[in-house]
């Protein structure tokens, strides 16, 4: 028996195998890995958004956000003065009074000489609402040496303040009811309540009394510019509260019937509220002192109701025996415009003015003031 022969040695025979071993051991793997197949993560959620708000609910925290905010202005008509009296420049003053702010407007004179102070009243709360006729003689009459004084009182019967639906009863107006739902009721007034109370204590206090109060107001900025000889222009709304304080001080002056004794040297009454016509006991107080110059103007065309307050005005000054009592009526005339120097109006009641209240400039050391001549 022949002995086998070794073809391939031995050493190579176990490289072989080591070879193959590996082979084999990375062709598992590979089959291991694609059997797996690739790992698949879980998809990921969008990010959900937070729900909407109901409109109640952002409307209460806008309202608490502006509410931590400190207003600029005390009310919405304070805010209106404040800006009229930034664009009136030097011609606003603020009078003090014991009920706040007043805002007025003062205009010297723009002549030589000084005449005198007519002081406009007139029952209209915004200064914006005067009418052209009393902004007329404001502006105009300082051209001739008379200075005015213009003061702002509260209306007798105060304009309501609009209601102002909310943000939430407007959203829920544009949106249908639910099925079943209660009917939604209208919404009141929903200003807030520092638009709705006056910008100072004064929303708390008569008219009466805010009416004298702003009277001695005037007076006394006039006694502060050393201006004594003052006429006192008043509307018929507003006459009788304006002078009740003022005519009892009026005094009867026997050495000289051309001068009064008092505030006041003579009275121009504009007649402009034709639905608040003076009584005969407003106008028999009015016309008591025989010695006050009385100057009544009637605008509106004549007709039955103004020819019966014109003929009470004249039957009232007759039995009050004035001595300088002057009726006129100007609805005939071309209308009045702020701008015209050369008014029908503004010449009236300069003439008037000139010649029953005219006073003479006297400068002291001191101080400067207009008062009437006086003879001795």
């Amino acid at each position: 028996m022949q002995p086998i022969k070794r073809l391939i040695p031995i050493k190579s025979l176990n490289t072989f195998i080591n070879y193959a071993c590996v082979l084999t051991a990375g062709l598992i793997f590979s089959l291991a890995v694609v059997a797996q197949g690739p790992s698949q993560e879980p998809p990921k959620e969008p990010p959900q958004e937070p729900p909407p708000q109901p409109a109640a609910a952002n409307d209460n925290a806008q309202s608490s956000t502006s509410s931590s905010e400190v207003p600029l202005y005390e009310s919405r008509a304070m805010r209106d003065k404040t800006l009229i009296a930034n664009a009136a420049g030097e011609q606003a003053q603020w009078l003090d009074t014991e009920y706040g702010k007043l805002l007025a407007f003062y205009r010297p004179t723009e002549a030589k000489q000084t005449h005198g102070v007519l002081v406009l009243f007139h029952s209209a709360e915004d200064p914006q609402t005067w009418p052209p006729i009393l902004e007329n003689l404001r502006a105009n009459l300082p051209r001739y040496g008379w200075e005015t004084l213009a003061v702002t009182l509260p209306q007798k019967y105060p304009q309501p303040v609009p209601a102002r639906a909310s943000s939430a009863s407007a959203s829920s107006t544009s949106t249908e009811a639910a099925p079943g739902a209660e009917a939604p009721v209208p919404a009141g007034n929903t200003e807030p309540a520092a638009a709705q109370v006056s910008s100072s204590s004064s929303s708390q206090v008569s008219r009466d009394t805010l009416v004298a109060a702003y009277v001695q107001a005037a007076l006394q900025f006039l006694q502060d510019k050393g201006q004594f000889n003052a006429v006192f222009l008043v509307d018929n709304s507003s006459a009788d509260l304006v002078l009740q304080q003022l005519l009892p001080q009026i005094k009867e002056n026997p050495k000289d019937p051309e001068t009064i004794d008092g505030p006041i040297q003579a009275l121009v009454i504009t007649n402009l509220q034709s639905q608040e016509q003076l009584t005969t006991a407003e106008l028999t107080s009015i016309f008591a002192n025989k010695q006050l110059p009385v100057l009544d103007v009637f605008f509106n065309p004549d007709d039955a109701e103004q020819d019966k307050a014109r003929d009470l005005h004249r039957a009232v000054a007759m039995r009050q025996k004035l001595d300088n009592y002057i009726q006129a009526a100007l609805d005939s005339q071309p209308k009045i415009v702020e701008t015209d120097p050369r008014s029908f109006l503004a010449a009236r009641v300069r003439g008037f003015m000139q010649k029953h209240a005219s006073g003479t400039e006297l400068k002291g050391a001191d101080n400067k003031k207009t008062e009437r001549q006086t003879t001795p």
